[in-house]
């Protein structure tokens, strides 16, 4: 069973926040102009011109991307089917405080989750400036039927660490649910690339080591910090999302630790996951690239599923 623990809603309230989630960043919206382009389904051209031709321009190329592009819950388990894979893990961002992006309604991928429980999954973004950041972690996984936490440190502008966040750790632990948390470089050379370092993992593993964390993107270019990190802390995991699955195996890629250790000691411990549709392939080629890897057929199909399955709760 492939579960997918890192991927994208396609419904047309979420290409709206993800959009202006990622305008609201500097420099995002160039840096990444050939992926979002197709992530727009428009030329790269087109999304130059009109993404980055001003705010007003730019609001209207997103409300027309969002009506265009949006599916239904239905039509995007439909595309699993397609593509092999038995479940995805769905997520939304709550950059609200520092940077004015409005976040994804948690409702919106509740009711995705409520339509298709055994297909859906979902993790709630939060913002760990909002007082109430715990609560709507406790509402999200009580009242509607989410399934953990999402945070990106380098949009917060805190460590993963920070005090600011313990409340949403806090309750994560009581909920028994893991929490995501960006670990990996990020493009926007306003933002300080530091604190996206697995190290500050290493430090809230330390101090909660009840929680489960999740290592969203694989910590590259830090790959071996994660790796020490993850073989020190029991309830620590590795998803190297967001990155093409056969460089992994690509001599100086920067990832040789990871697949030298996880295809051992810490062969329970690597999650798959796409970050889909941002990769430049579709769904079935991303998990082909995976299944290429040159692992022990055992421990692939741990990586491949039998691991998310095991944090998250499901039927191996």
């Amino acid at each position: 069973m492939i579960v997918d623990v890192c991927s994208f809603l396609p419904v047309e309230a979420s290409y709206r926040a993800r959009l202006l989630g990622w305008a609201a960043i500097p420099g995002y919206f160039r840096m990444f102009a050939k992926g979002l382009s197709a992530f727009c389904g428009v030329p790269e051209e087109e999304f130059r011109r009109r993404a980055l031709g001003g705010e007003r321009e730019a609001r209207a190329f997103v409300e027309e991307v969002a009506a265009a592009r949006g599916r239904t819950a239905g039509q995007f388990v439909a595309m699993l089917d397609e593509a092999g894979y038995g479940r995805a893990v769905v997520f939304s961002i709550d950059q609200e405080t520092t940077t004015g992006a409005p976040p994804l309604d948690p409702r919106v991928l509740a009711q995705a989750v409520a339509a298709h429980p055994g297909r859906i999954m979902a993790f709630v973004g939060l913002d760990p400036h909002k007082a109430d950041a715990a609560r709507t972690l406790e509402r999200g996984v009580k009242e509607l039927g989410l399934h953990g936490a999402l945070l990106v440190p380098f949009l917060h502008g805190l460590p993963a660490d920070a005090p600011a966040c313990r409340p949403i750790f806090q309750k994560c632990a009581e909920l028994a649910v893991p929490v995501w948390i960006h670990t990996s470089v990020n493009w926007s050379p306003s933002h300080p690339m530091e604190l996206g370092h697995p190290l500050a993992l290493d430090r809230l593993c330390g101090a909660m080591p009840e929680l489960k964390v999740i290592a969203g993107h694989g910590g590259w270019p830090w790959v071996p910090d994660l790796v020490a990190a993850a073989w020190r802390h029991p309830n620590l995991y590795i998803d190297p999302s967001g990155h093409r699955w056969r460089y992994l195996a690509a001599p100086g890629s920067g990832w040789e630790m990871l697949l030298r250790f996880g295809n051992s000691v810490l062969q329970d411990k690597v999650l798959f996951g796409t970050d889909w549709p941002l990769m430049p392939i579709g769904m079935r080629e991303i998990a082909e690239e995976a299944r290429a890897l040159p692992l022990k057929p055992a421990v692939r199909e741990k990586w491949m599923g039998g691991n998310a399955a095991r944090l998250l709760g499901l039927p191996v």
